[in-house]
């Protein structure tokens, strides 16, 4: 890699230095907004929709924030540099901070599924050099666009349209070919960071070198942890901003995420800058988080294990990683499956070894697009000059769009409490904000080019995009308004993104978590619900083969439904997303859908709600997936009281066991998936000796079981399988998929039952939390359609039978959801009762359960749950229902 300390990218003799930026997040809390059209076209046009890269953060795209940091800058800056530090009289080791910026990527591969052709415009437009380079039709979901951003770079723009999630796009680019350097850097495409990679990239090299296991280097952020009713002890944390507590007793880090609680294990025998990862574990709803015991013996020395540590989306990594989910085609997830299943490999020379950087004092990361709540608190970090030397008065001229045109340029000054303000280019004064005399500015606060604020205004922690006016007596507290934007005299604003040509009339009063989109308007005196998001966008429903059938008849349907939707839902906000096809998509983008009720009379654009996840395809979850997508939405915008989430999560992980402990055994299973063995003593608590006898690696007694890898649970993993698999590929798929398992941990079919049933169980329960029990038997029966003929399959006899019990029983006695719902009566008993109706159980086996526990203790836990007054009436039924059909078989034998 050249001489240490040296550029990577400056030895001629290796490959130039490669990146990927991932365009895409995969999810929608960016919804409505990156569902607008970008630049002009159509709303509901493929390939249209703005990216979430093209998104502004202080009014440049993530895009150029990206380019910048990854790009070869050094040699530009020299030369202003020196000439800065002589007039300002600025130290060596600030001109060492500024000249070590851009990490020499020489050739950059932007990798779009959404809005692909408004990134092509985008790059074409904007690329500082005209030269443009095209492979393939554009059209092609594989086509790709090459442009000469600068002399040292060369930007890629592939298209992966029919890409899902990060491993399908992944394992397209190793079937591309086009990595060629090893290392490469995978960034995410909202990554704000000042970190040096110089470093990091050398580090990998000579580890990758001494190790060639040593395939992935994860950066990590200390943000310290979460904490409820006390701080956590971890010490002073150069990176957590001040302003990061939700009560004087608790500690919230603004730049965690609302959906992952990521828990650490590190090997830190070579300190934390060469620190390899043992266990990734970013999952909220777990209780406990488990480490095979070889990496004690392995790496005893020195473990570490913490919750203090975010993701930032930037890694260094090795072209084995490609080639890993090319090998392992059902990886969907980087990090919740990729990388949490490559750490705990324990199979020594098949293990792929995954290390983790953590930044140093001085160097911020964040991630403004992981939902809208983070974005605001990136945004104000960087205006408070935490992402040092990326400010607002370092953006090199470059205005909203880029800096392309003319009259985009901004030039900013940083004024008294982080108040940045335009002052024009040059000596002329067309660019400069008007403020009023008697307005006050409080920040962090960002002025763009163009700005009118008149008398009496109060703008306090907000950013305004260029062409933004803002009449008198008006309040503008958390906001962020994108770009020729209006707010009326005497309009208040708090915690609020207004995407171009909002418009806010009047008197509007717009609350925490609102969106305005793309050209909507708030009408006059209009007080506008919390956490309510306005667009003009139109869901277009992807039409198949049997859409022209009956076509006028459902749209005359479709319109009066949405009459008497209009009707009810007058006084909320509550409403679907309109779902529509192609054509009507366009008379609707031409006349518009306005509710009126929300907007005003002279408002614009419609109230959007998210849609349920996929897999809420049962009527009877409708409400709760429904009610739980509006939950998410609000965790993910400004304002939201981060509380609710944390204590959410203390609830589910805190949460003690009513019938036994788990301290010492060392379990490793899920909140639900207690393995409690067969064998309880009259106490009702776990017998050491018979429950190390039941460990899923050895036998009853106590002898390793051939061919079964030392630490696997496969039950465990069984369950995991039934999990990720999905419902729309055929279950025969699955059946093989579980055998082939079975056969490499020699593993039973009552092991295959015993998972599957648990993870039919916890599909459930991801629907509703807490489902009643006649719901819950309705949504077993509505799952039985699909995973029945598994079970019909993988149960040989009686055995396998009573391994569904057995599972039933574990979930029904451990803790969490599963013990919640299945332990409240008559819920056993309704499970038991719809097995056996759709012939899983039959009699027998049920017979046989019982037996065995008629000789439990009747306060012990598995006693108390059989001797349950349901449960009993249902076995006493089957044993009447059977002695009837004996007694009938008996009579036909006489009458014969």
């Amino acid at each position: 890699m050249g001489k240490p300390g040296s550029d990577p990218s400056d030895n001629k003799h290796e490959q130039p230095l490669q990146a990927v930026l991932l365009a895409d997040t995969f999810d929608n809390a960016w919804h409505p907004i990156t569902l607008e059209a970008y630049d002009g076209h159509a709303d509901g046009t493929k390939g249209k929709e703005r990216p979430l890269v093209l998104c502004p953060l202080n009014n440049v795209p993530l895009l150029n924030h990206s380019i910048d940091f990854l790009q070869v800058r050094r040699r530009r800056l020299y030369g202003c540099l020196f000439a800065n530090a002589a007039s300002h009289a600025m130290s060596s080791h600030l001109v060492t901070l500024l000249l070590r910026q851009g990490a020499g990527v020489r050739e950059l591969f932007l990798i779009s599924t959404t809005g692909s052709d408004a990134l092509e415009q985008y790059l074409s437009s904007h690329s500082p050099n005209a030269q443009h380079y095209a492979d393939g039709d554009r059209n092609n979901s594989t086509s790709q666009h090459k442009i000469m951003w600068s002399s040292k770079l060369t930007v890629t723009l592939l298209r992966f349209s029919d890409c899902t999630n990060i491993g399908d796009a992944l394992r397209e680019l190793d079937r591309r070919n086009v990595i060629k350097s090893d290392p490469f850097i995978l960034m995410q495409g909202d990554v704000i960071t000042n970190v040096d990679l110089r470093e990091v990239l050398l580090s990998h090299a000579a580890r990758k070198k001494r190790d060639g296991s040593a395939i992935m280097t994860v950066l990590l952020s200390d943000v310290g942890g979460w904490g409820i009713d006390g701080r956590p002890d971890s010490g002073e944390n150069p990176n957590a901003p001040p302003d990061a507590r939700g009560g004087e007793a608790d500690f919230f880090p603004p730049l965690r995420s609302s959906t992952d609680d990521l828990v650490l294990a590190l090997d830190t025998t070579r300190g934390m800058d060469e620190a390899r990862i043992l266990l990734w574990d970013d999952r909220p709803s777990k209780r406990n988080a488990a480490i095979p015991t070889s990496f004690f013996v392995e790496n005893s020395s020195n473990i570490t294990l913490t919750r203090n540590l975010i993701d930032i989306g930037l890694d260094i990594c090795s072209p084995d990683v490609l080639a890993r989910f090319s090998d392992e085609f059902d990886y969907r997830e980087l990090r919740s499956q990729f990388v949490a299943n490559c750490v705990s490999e324990e199979e020594i020379g098949l293990q792929s070894r995954i290390y983790g950087y953590v930044l140093r004092r001085g160097e911020y990361a964040g991630r403004p697009l992981g939902d809208m709540r983070r974005y605001h608190t990136v945004s104000m970090d960087v205006l408070r000059r935490w992402c040092y030397p990326l400010v607002p008065d370092n953006y090199h001229n470059r205005g909203s769009d880029g800096g392309k045109t003319e009259d985009a340029v901004a030039n900013y000054v940083c004024e008294r409490h982080y108040v940045y303000r335009n002052v024009g280019k040059g000596n002329t004064n067309n660019m400069r904000s008007h403020v009023g005399r008697s307005t006050q500015l409080l920040g962090p606060l960002l002025l763009g080019p163009n700005n009118y604020i008149g008398e009496h205004c109060c703008l306090q922690r907000s950013t305004l995009g260029p062409n933004c006016k803002v009449m008198d007596h008006c309040s503008v507290i958390d906001s962020h308004l994108w770009g020729d934007v209006l707010i009326e005299e005497g309009a208040k604003l708090n915690g609020v993104i207004v995407c171009e040509g909002g418009i806010v009339r009047k008197g509007a009063i717009v609350e925490r978590g609102c969106v305005i989109g793309k050209g909507c308007i708030v009408g006059e005196g209009v007080a506008l619900k919390e956490f309510t998001r306005i667009t003009m966008v139109v869901e277009v429903q992807e039409e198949d083969d049997f859409s022209g059938f009956d076509e006028s008849s459902s749209e005359e349907e479709s319109s009066s439904e949405e009459e008497e939707e209009d009707h009810e839902e007058e006084d909320g906000h509550d409403k679907q997303t309109s779902v529509v096809n192609a054509k009507e998509a366009e008379m609707i983008a031409a006349t518009g859908i306005t509710d009126y009720h929300v907007v005003g009379p002279d408002g614009r654009g419609r109230v959007w709600t998210p849609s349920p996840p996929d897999e809420y395809d049962s009527e009877d979850d409708d409400d709760a997936a429904q009610e739980s997508a509006i939950e998410l939405m609000k965790s993910q915008s400004i304002g939201y009281d981060v509380t609710l989430v944390y204590r959410k999560w203390k609830e589910l992980q805190m949460e003690e066991d009513d019938n036994f402990s788990d301290e010492g055994r060392g379990s490793d299973s899920d909140d639900d998936d207690i393995d409690m063995g067969d064998e309880w003593d009259n106490d009702g608590i776990v017998d050491n000796n018979a429950n190390n006898a039941a460990a899923s690696h050895l036998d009853e007694e106590g002898m390793q079981i051939t061919g079964r890898q030392k630490g696997v649970d496969v039950v465990k993993e069984l369950r995991e399988i039934c999990l990720e698999h999905e419902t729309s590929s055929p279950v025969e798929n699955l059946r093989i998929e579980l055998n082939s398992f079975k056969f490499s941990q020699n593993a039973t079919y009552a092991d295959c039952c015993k998972g599957a049933i648990m993870a039919v169980i916890d599909k459930i329960l991801e629907k509703s939390d807490s489902p009643s029990p006649a719901k819950l038997v309705s949504s077993l029966k509505k799952m039985l359609e699909y995973w029945g003929p598994l079970f019909q399959s993988i149960c040989m006899g009686s055995e396998e039978e009573r391994a569904i019990i057995h599972g039933l029983e574990n979930m029904a006695l451990g803790a969490g959801k599963a013990a919640y719902v299945l332990g409240t009566e008559p819920a056993f008993r309704f499970v038991l009762q719809t097995l056996h109706d759709q012939e899983i159980l039959n009699e027998e086996a049920l017979f046989e359960w019982a037996a065995e526990r008629k000789e439990e203790a009747s306060d012990t836990p598995r006693g108390k749950l059989f001797r349950q007054k349901p449960t009993q009436d249902f076995l006493e039924w089957l044993e009447e229902d059977s002695d009837e059909e004996t007694e009938s078989g008996d009579d036909d034998d006489d009458s014969v």
